[in-house]
């Protein structure tokens, strides 16, 4: 089980997994292994409170420690890790209250967008987006395959709606919200079951119909209540109240 954990950890996945939008990241080894923890960490590999060790990350990319540090700045300055003197880096440790606004604040952004899309959006893309919300409906979610699999499904259809939006100034300022909000769930995640997952994605199929139905007003809403109740859904609210 050990053995195939660092393997996990050691196979580099395509930078689209966690990528979107536009924001500025360090570029060669440092850039990819930025996006290589940013995966791990967007699937669940690292916990809230988990201690990195340059140095040993340094080992696992086979590297010197300077790209490795100047990956984890970068992942300190988009929030998602955090400096300890005299320890180093370790992974954010939000409370739920903060968990809870950030969720309440980047639904009112996505639903601006869902607006936006029902609004703007040309020929075929709702057909598309319809399509995309529709598909990847998992069985499990235990395996790391089967969580990058649910990710780049919700990827796809975050890339497609923001297109339909045509907002790229605030999308690629929203973009480093939706990456920590994938981070954020992910920590919750083990509550998430298929059953969860499919209301999720049931969610999402019928925000696509409101938006190819040019229903502005319901597209808004519903995406606002989509996004909000993320946190609760998955359990991580319940299980970690203050």
């Amino acid at each position: 089980m050990g053995q195939t954990r660092r393997n996990e950890r050691e196979t580099f996945f395509p930078v689209e997994l966690v990528s979107q939008g536009t924001v500025a990241d360090p570029s060669g080894k440092a850039g990819r292994i930025a996006n290589e923890i940013e995966r791990r960490m967007m699937v669940g590999e690292y916990k809230f409170g988990e201690t990195l060790s340059a140095t040993q990350l340094a080992q696992q990319f086979g590297t010197s420690r300077q790209p490795v540090s100047a990956a984890l700045a970068h992942l300190r300055s988009s929030g998602f890790v955090e400096v300890l003197p005299q320890v180093g880096y370790r992974v954010v440790s939000p409370s739920a209250t903060e968990i809870s606004d950030f969720f309440v604040a980047l639904a009112k952004l996505e639903a601006a967008a869902a607006a936006f899309a029902a609004r703007r959006y040309e020929g075929d893309e709702a057909d598309q987006l319809v399509t995309i919300a529709e598909r990847g409906d998992p069985n499990s979610l235990e395996t790391t395959a089967q969580r990058q699999g649910y990710v780049a499904n919700l990827n796809d259809y975050q890339r497609m709606l923001w297109t339909m939006a045509r907002s790229p100034a605030l999308d690629g300022r929203v973009s480093g919200m939706r990456r920590l909000a994938s981070f954020y769930l992910w920590q919750g995640m083990t509550t998430l079951v298929p059953p969860s997952a499919h209301l999720l994605i049931m969610e999402r199929a019928e925000i696509a119909r409101a938006i190819k139905a040019r229903d502005v007003t319901r597209a808004e809403i519903l995406m606002e209540k989509h996004v909000a109740h993320k946190p609760h859904l998955n359990g991580f609210l319940l299980n970690n109240a203050t």
